[in-house]
């Protein structure tokens, strides 16, 4: 957790845009959160440890983006579940 909040600290530090405190903190903890959830998923796989301390940096770095794709994928299928399974089959 601490690699992808190192990881989103850096991406606000290198933004060279400007943040609010609580807005750092916030994004901050969410990016934890996020390589937390990462660090869940493949603490079982046999991947090697730098290989999956890149994953959990990359995670932290790009949740932003992740909760927000997140958060439109349930929004999409809270309209109407039957038409996104539908949209989204293989074919």
């Amino acid at each position: 957790m601490i690699i992808g909040a190192s990881g989103m600290g850096a991406r606000i530090l290198c933004s060279g845009v400007r943040h609010s405190a609580i807005e750092v903190v916030k994004k901050i903890i969410a990016a934890a959160l996020c390589s937390g959830i990462a660090w869940y998923v493949l603490e079982q796989t046999e991947l090697a440890s730098f290989t999956k301390a890149i994953v959990y940096g990359v995670t932290g770095v790009v949740s932003p983006e992740i909760i927000n794709g997140i958060i439109k994928l349930g929004a999409k299928f809270a309209k109407n579940p039957a038409k996104f399974f539908e949209d989204n089959k293989s074919k």
